[in-house]
């Protein structure tokens, strides 16, 4: 019991989790594309399906230009969400890129037609 004791104040180490989601995306695109981040959102799972969703309880939805890059402040939140959706008819060759405190935590090259998206997110233990 011990242990698990000790394991757990490790966990809660506030030096162990990132402060900065840094966001790239490059590519080609035919327009702006949408990318809607949070980190305010929850996983929710569906056992009977064996689904899992992400539900989002706040979000900031943007039209984005290529090459984009931005940081957002995680360090509260301990958790980080981003949704990159093509509304166009024409496809978007990109690459979405998260990295946290400097480091890639996800990358992703995609062609994405109309109504497409790549979605990522992450939750840091602890919260």
């Amino acid at each position: 019991m011990l242990a698990a004791a000790a394991a757990c104040d490790l966990l809660d180490d506030d030096g162990e989790y990132p402060s900065v989601a840094r966001v790239e995306i490059t590519g080609t695109a035919p327009g702006p594309l949408e990318l809607v981040v949070s980190d305010d959102f929850q996983r929710v799972a569906n056992v009977d399906q064996g689904a899992r969703y992400t539900v989002l309880v706040r979000a900031d939805t943007s039209q984005v230009e290529l090459d984009f890059v931005k940081e957002y402040d995680i360090e509260l939140a301990r958790r980080f969400f981003v949704r990159l959706t093509n509304h166009s008819a024409d496809v978007a060759s990109i690459v979405l890129s998260v990295a946290f405190d400097g480091e890639i935590g996800y990358t992703q090259r995609a062609n994405i037609s109309e109504g497409g998206a790549l979605e990522f997110s992450e939750i840091f233990f602890g919260t």
